[in-house]
This record gives structure tokens, C-alpha cells and sequence, in this order.
């Protein structure tokens, strides 16, 4: 069973820079992804109800390159590792095709963008 967490609107989840290295499984509401630049927040993507992200970090020793925020009030899942992300996915097969479909999209984008 995964741990639930609830972030009320406007909430910073994590800041780019952190270390932390936990993923996140959206349940119900939005989170603005989005990074500073000169002061000025670059809007990145809006992740909804049942997408997720924090997954790059996961598999990186490097910090947070975005930051994190509840556009509206987030129920979101937590996985804290990459053992707790391995057996969510024994568990639930089909997250582990649509993590695929997303992350590959993700990277096309970014190399679009270069």
C-alpha cells in the first residue's frame, strides 16, 4: 500500500534543486510543473488525475530540475524509491506501459525543444 499525501492549492511540492528523489502519482487534481529563470516562472506541463511525475530524479543522483505545485487541491501517491516503484509496477502491469507512453513522449518533447 502506498503512502497518500494531500497538498492544498498553491502548495510548492518540491522546489528545482532538491534532492529529494521521490515520484509522485497524481489521484485527484493538478500540479503545475514549471522552472525559474531570472526571477520569472517558465510554465512546463500540467499534470493531471492519474499521471505522475518526480520520476527523472528517481533514477538520477542529480537535484530537482523543476519545481512542483499544486494548481488545486492534490491527493497524490507517493513512491520513495525505486523498490517501492518496481513493486507498484509488479502490481499494477498496466502503469508500467503508460510510464513508457509518457516518459518517451517527455524525451521527444525536450529534444524537440533543443
Amino acid at each position: 500500500m502506498l503512502l497518500v499525501e494531500k497538498f492544498k492549492e498553491d502548495t510548492i511540492i518540491f522546489k528545482e534543486g532538491d534532492n529529494d528523489r521521490t515520484m509522485f502519482i497524481v489521484l485527484d487534481g493538478s500540479v503545475q510543473l514549471y522552472v525559474t529563470r531570472n526571477g520569472r516562472e517558465i510554465d512546463l506541463n500540467v499534470i493531471h488525475k492519474n499521471d505522475f511525475f518526480g520520476e527523472i530524479e528517481m533514477y538520477s543522483n542529480k537535484p530537482r530540475s523543476v519545481s512542483a505545485k499544486a494548481m488545486t487541491n492534490v491527493r497524490a501517491a507517493i513512491l520513495k524509491n525505486r523498490m517501492e516503484l518496481e513493486q507498484f509496477i509488479a502490481q499494477n502491469p498496466a502503469f508500467s506501459g503508460k510510464s513508457l507512453r509518457v516518459v518517451g513522449q517527455r524525451l521527444a518533447d525536450t529534444n524537440a525543444e533543443l
